[in-house]
Formats: structure tokens, sequence, C-alpha cells
């Protein structure tokens, strides 16, 4: 029997606090009591009217697609530009700032002369990419060599996104002191299963930029 939230419930209350807005907020938006609001961000199961998931999509500037997970099974990005996109150059410190909340990135290096991107889960340490993976793998076996990193976000619904790449040589960790740092950061990789062995990407150059819907900023 469900007890948790549902996936329309997830999803309206994972996009309400991506935007830092307030339920009551939302709410008057969508034209509705901000009470039914929080049982919907909880329900385990709920099917609203066309006409309420179109307000409700609107206040949290997505589509109904997205709150019904229609788009679940697609890559992002596949819908036109923005009315104004304009595009930014990142500085290394705004790189930073977007990989340091971790996530969900790939690792790009050479297998038998093959460029081969992989995502992984990973965490930023000191500037540099930490991520855990099975010590008998084929990323571990990129130990040793120059690999680059590349991150991104992509908001359908806004028409904007940003993306990071970051290059140097990888090696295996294995100092103690500086496993149990990494250790602490809690990285999970989502195929589960043994991921003994520690790699740290220690950056050389870092490079990113943002398109933003507006003009120049």
């Amino acid at each position: 029997m469900a007890t948790g939230p549902g996936d329309l419930a997830r999803r309206v209350a994972y996009r309400r606090r991506k935007l830092g807005l307030a339920r009551e907020e939302v709410a008057r938006r969508a034209g509705m009591h901000p009470d039914y609001l929080e049982y919907l961000e909880r329900a385990p199961a709920v099917t609203l009217p066309r006409g309420s998931l179109i307000r409700l999509a609107s206040a949290l500037q997505t589509t109904v697609d997205y709150l019904l997970g229609g788009q679940v099974e697609l890559a992002p990005g596949t819908g036109p530009a923005g009315p104004r996109p304009h595009l930014d150059v990142l500085s290394r410190e705004e790189c930073e700032a977007h990989l340091r909340g971790g996530g969900v990135g790939r690792l790009v290096f050479l297998q038998a002369g093959v460029p081969v991107a992989l995502p992984v889960n990973f965490r930023l340490l000191d500037g540099d990419i930490v991520f855990r993976t099975r010590a008998s793998g084929v990323l571990a076996a990129a130990a040793g060599t120059v690999v680059s990193f590349e991150v991104d976000r992509i908001d359908d619904a806004m028409r904007e996104g940003w993306s990071v790449l970051v290059s140097g040589r990888a090696r295996l960790v294995e100092d103690p002191a500086e496993l149990e740092r990494i250790t602490a950061l809690g990285i999970d990789p989502w195929p589960g299963g043994p991921r003994d062995a520690v790699v740290r990407i220690e950056t050389e150059t870092v490079s990113g930029r943002r398109i933003h819907q507006g003009g120049a900023s």
C-alpha cells in the first residue's frame, strides 16, 4: 500500500522548492487553497482536472507534461529556443559554484583509443572532482590519464541551462586521510553495489557556459 507522496506530488513539491516559492504563493497563482496544495504535495495518488493542472503548471513555470512525467524518458532540450536567449561564459568561481552541490556528471576518457563518456555520481573536493567506482572497472582504469568531466543542467520549461567542463589527470586515491575526507562527502552511486575505488580528477582547466533569457545581464 502506497503511503508516501506519489509522482505528481513529488514533482510539484520539487518544482516549488527549486523556484524558492512559498506554498501560499503557488496556491495563489494557481487559484487553489494553500491547504489543498499541501495535500497535493503529500498525496500518494491524485487526479486533477485538466484546467487545474494547467493553472498549477503555469504557477510553477513548467508544463503539464513535466508534472505528469511525460518527459521522463526524453532527453532534455528538445524544445525550441527561448524568446531572448543569451549565452554567457562562466568564470572559474561560477563553474565551481555549479559543481559544489555534486550530482551526476559524465567522465570522458579514452578506451582503446576511442572517446567514451560514462555518467557517475560526483562531489567537489578542494576544486577537484571525486567519485567512487568499481576497482576493476573501466573508470578506475582511466586513472593515470588525462580525462575530462562534464556536468550540465537543462531547464526545459524556462529554456535555460548551463554546462561546465573540467579537465585534468585522474588518479586513484589511496591516502587514508584523503579517503576519509572523501568518504565524509557521502557519495552514493545510483548503480549501487560495491564501489570501493575512489578516483580524483586533479583540475587543470575548467570552463563553462550558461544560457538564460532576457538578454545581457
